[in-house]
């Protein structure tokens, strides 16, 4: 698994990104919806900037 630093500027729009993150799951699910998705990668952004 590849560990991406998350305590700079975060923008959530693929145009304009310098980088695609993916997460990992299991089990059946497909996708996330974006409120989710972005739940979990603000969550891991606090949790690296010490929060």
């Amino acid at each position: 698994m590849c560990q991406i630093d998350l305590r700079g500027p975060l923008g959530l729009t693929r145009e304009q990104c310098d980088l695609l993150v993916s997460l990992p799951m299991r089990g059946s699910v497909e996708s996330l919806n974006v409120s989710v998705a972005s739940g979990i990668c603000l969550y891991e952004a606090l949790r690296q900037r010490g929060g």
